[in-house]
């Protein structure tokens, strides 16, 4: 045999053994598969779904906004506006994702702040907007969005 023979001959040779030996490996992988699949039940599957849904737990953000009413407006009052308008714009399902609430409000430095998740802080100033366009509210001014209630109430309280 010749070299370029014999070099042709070990590469083929080499190439049949990475063969077998992936064709081993999807073997054993195919049977651990099905083993985890026999060994799981509804039981373990929503106990997984379940830690998976608390990974991406939503996380409340405190608006701090300045509004001026033409009438004197209570805490109660200003709650019931804007769950009314929430849902006329959004809806049900939307108002119980966000779940505003009016947690303060200050008639002395014109500041409530408002308790909403995170991913629809942008929903409720577009509700004080829409409030606003009502006559309900003279005058909204966002000023900050805090991660705390502390922070919040602090900064509501200053002029």
């Amino acid at each position: 045999m010749d070299l370029p023979e014999v070099i042709l001959v070990l590469v083929a040779s080499t190439a049949l053994a990475l063969a077998l030996v992936a064709i081993l490996q999807l073997v054993i992988l195919k049977r651990r598969i099905e083993q985890v699949l026999a060994g799981l039940n509804s039981k373990v599957l929503k106990h997984v779904v379940k830690s998976l849904e608390k990974r991406r737990k939503r996380k409340n953000r405190y608006l701090v906004v300045r509004l001026a009413t033409s009438k004197n407006v209570s805490l109660n009052e200003l709650q019931k506006s804007l769950d009314e308008a929430f849902i006329e714009l959004y809806g049900k399902k939307n108002y119980s994702e966000a779940s505003p609430k009016v947690l303060y409000y200050s008639e002395k430095t014109s500041k409530a702040i408002i308790r909403v998740r995170s991913h629809r802080k942008w929903s409720v100033f577009l509700v004080l907007a829409y409030l606003e366009r009502r006559d309900l509210l003279s005058y909204v001014c966002p000023e900050r969005i805090t991660g705390t209630y502390k922070k919040a109430k602090k900064y509501a309280e200053t002029t």
